[in-house]
């Protein structure tokens, strides 16, 4: 089960040798699963990973690439599409721009309002069939969506991207403010966690980091979670964001963590997560800095 993910969002104006060289520090702290969407950068992150295993045609076979379709954004219409033709269209377009012969896995990026799980399996079938990909997967999808969709399907759905983080946690929170008449006790899950784990199906946590608007990590607005932070860090020897990512790994719920930094120091950093297990103490502190209270 994977426990760090690269993400490759913000790598577009990266030279060749500064993605392998990201590529390298991964795999050599043991993560070896990257993170794209066709929408990143326009195409263009995925035109730079590309560049980087053209150059060196040894890497492909130590990486797992995982792509991301579904989200339409042309001057038109801001839209989801979930079509069968679509999401091949997706993969085929991911396919070329990375100068692979497949991808690992496919995930769809957000559910689309008009999609019909039997038609969106249409185009599993064919990227199956034909050697395209070989796993299956969501993004941003609750667990009735998911649901719905696998019912659809024959291929398992191996994996939901969802926004998670000690910042961000709705779907953690509402497990402990259960028929609550408080905010967390508001069901915006809708029983994501829950389906997951009994399904098997992983949570990719991504912007583990992020805050409001920027990373939470050293913003003043966030004073009682950042001294918690640099407590555990100072205890731990490393850096705050290593124990960000250890909350999230502690949970029993085996969570991958999406790590977005393009800095090969930061990602051999923040790997030292693996190697922590909080307190359930500690990871309770870390829960109420942010001023959540348990029933």
């Amino acid at each position: 089960m994977d426990k760090f993910i690269q993400g490759c969002m913000r790598i577009k104006d990266m030279t060749a040798a500064q993605v392998r060289e990201l590529i390298e520090t991964n795999l050599q702290n043991g993560i070896n699963v990257f993170d794209h969407a066709d929408i990143y950068g326009g195409g263009e992150c995925e035109i730079a990973f590309g560049k980087a295993l053209k150059e060196d045609s040894r890497l492909r076979e130590k990486i797992i690439i995982q792509t991301k379709g579904g989200i339409v954004k042309d001057l038109s219409c801001h839209r989801y599409d979930n079509s069968a033709n679509y999401l091949v269209d997706c993969v085929l377009k991911s396919i070329k721009r990375l100068g692979v012969e497949k991808v690992d896995r496919f995930l769809i990026h957000r559910p689309d309002a008009l999609f019909n799980p039997e038609e969106t399996a249409k185009a599993f079938d064919k990227l199956q069939r034909e050697g395209l990909v070989d796993e299956f997967g969501v993004s941003n999808f609750s667990g009735s969506q998911i649901a719905l969709l696998q019912s659809g399907c024959k291929q398992k759905l191996k994996f939901n991207q969802v926004r998670v983080s000690v910042y961000h946690c709705p779907m953690i929170e509402y497990g402990m403010n259960y028929n609550r008449f408080n905010d967390s006790g508001v069901n915006r899950d809708g029983g994501t966690l829950d389906y997951c784990r009994m399904n098997s199906v992983q949570i990719q946590c991504y912007s583990p980091y992020k805050g409001a608007k920027k990373s939470y990590l050293g913003d003043i607005r966030y004073p009682k979670l950042n001294k918690a932070l640099k407590e555990l860090a100072f205890k731990y020897e490393v850096t705050p964001n290593a124990i960000a990512a250890a909350w999230l790994l502690k949970h029993p719920a085996g969570f991958a963590v999406v790590n977005g930094t393009t800095k090969p120091e930061r990602v051999t950093e923040i790997a030292k997560a693996k190697d922590i297990t909080l307190t359930r103490n500690e990871w309770y502190e870390l829960y109420h800095s942010m001023g959540r209270k348990l029933p």
